[in-house]
């Protein structure tokens, strides 16, 4: 073999064995590509489990505001109706209306005999009246 042979023969085997490098690089990027690419495929999923169990989650809780909302509005609906009840209750007993004003009375500051002159009320009711109102203060 003559030197130009051997120049084209190292020349080849060069080529050859960095077409073996390079080969084996890419195949060694390709792997670590693919291991990363696995990892980000399983955490993709385990993310999707989490947003649809979170998505259910929400889906109850949401469901459960709705209940107690209309729970509530049912309660204050009661609540009213129960006040309405008692405002008439109050309004048919006269003794209740006479205690309520001789009460404001009290509380705008009339004294003992003056609540017994307008709400015909017995002395010693007019003053527990004033007196228990002093004791709020």
């Amino acid at each position: 073999m003559s030197g130009l042979d051997w120049a084209w023969f190292i020349a080849l085997v060069g080529l050859v064995l960095g077409n073996l490098a390079l080969f084996s690089w890419v195949r060694k990027r390709e792997g670590e590509f693919l291991r990363k690419y696995d990892a980000l495929k399983t955490l993709h999923k385990a993310s999707q489990k989490q947003s649809e169990s979170l998505k259910r989650e929400l889906a109850e809780l949401r469901s459960g505001a709705l209940g107690v909302g209309k729970r509530v509005k049912e309660l204050e609906q009661s609540i009213s109706l129960l006040q309405a009840r008692q405002d008439e209750v109050v309004q048919q007993d006269p003794e209740a209306r006479l205690y309520s004003r001789a009460m404001k009375m009290v509380e705008l500051g009339a004294d003992v005999e003056e609540i017994m002159r307008e709400c015909e009320l017995p002395r010693a009711e007019a003053q527990l009246l004033v007196t228990l109102h002093q004791r709020g203060e």
